[in-house]
């Protein structure tokens, strides 16, 4: 069967999801206890459970060996290309997208932008625009519209805690035809319907923790925690416990630097 097939006959369209899905399937046909695929492919047993919940990302790396010990031929780094191919997201954002959706709780730091899950459609196109200066108008459709439906989890049955820490020359931005005003008033709405919580980092604070980039921690529905960072090009996941305790501690100190919830709300309502 080759991978179009394999893909037509899964459950599951996502490439991320079938190769869960498959790791499943492939392991069980090779009569593999989690315990012995993970001693085949160096890692814990831990781990391979984390894969088949769809809860750690099935790297290239990762591919290559389940490939290789579980004789596929060559489905993983197969799906996982299609996976990476997804033209609404570049491949270093593609495993935070997916694990949005299972997230408990989402805390977010954004020095240059308003965070993309609260963004309006306007500062969406204005955003995904400007950096895609070649796309087509259909292609920026696409994007936009991608970006407002990843949205659609604070009207889910259970929506994730959000958190986020905003610079306020983010929130001053002069945009041209009362964007940054419909903008602002969106971010009210959620903060005042309880959505999410939101806080200002004042410009007069000057130097802080976070100064260099955006940060996200995301923790999950069983208590698993990553950190990603990004910058024009690249993104960073971080899941190992130093590296993620140093983005903890960063983003507590530019929490602690920040107005409260309540007077972030009455700054965002003057400005």
């Amino acid at each position: 069967m080759t991978l179009s097939e394999a893909l037509a006959a899964s459950a599951s369209d996502n490439p991320r999801d079938f190769m869960r899905q498959e790791l499943i399937r492939r392991r069980t046909l090779a009569g593999l206890k989690q315990e012995e695929l993970a001693k085949k492919i160096n890692v814990s047993p831990d781990y391979i459970s984390k894969l088949e919940r769809g809860v750690r990302p099935i790297t290239l790396e990762l591919a290559i060996r389940l490939d290789a010990a579980l004789n596929t031929g060559g489905t993983f780094v197969g799906a996982l290309g299609l996976a990476e191919a997804d033209p609404t997201s570049p491949e270093f954002f593609a495993y935070v997208k997916e694990m949005e959706k299972s997230a408990r709780r989402i805390e977010a730091w954004a020095p240059s932008l308003i965070p993309g899950l609260l963004q309006i459609e306007g500062y969406a196109y204005s955003t995904i625009s400007s950096v895609m200066a070649y796309d087509s108008q259909e292609m920026l459709r696409v994007k936009v519209k991608d970006r407002l439906d990843r949205a659609q989890i604070f009207d889910s049955d259970e929506p994730p805690e959000y958190w986020a820490i905003v610079a306020e020359a983010v929130l001053r931005e002069p945009l041209p035809g009362g964007m940054m005003e419909e903008q602002r008033a969106h971010l009210v709405e959620l903060i005042e319907s309880r959505q999410i919580v939101l806080q200002i980092l004042e410009t007069k604070i000057g130097m802080h923790a976070l100064r260099t980039g955006s940060l996200w921690i995301m923790t999950l529905d069983d208590g698993f925690q990553f950190a990603y960072t990004e910058g024009p090009y690249s993104g960073s996941i971080m899941d190992d416990a130093k590296r993620l305790a140093a983005c903890r501690r960063s983003y507590d100190l530019v929490r602690a630097d920040a107005l409260s919830p309540a007077a972030s709300l009455a700054l965002l309502k003057e400005i």
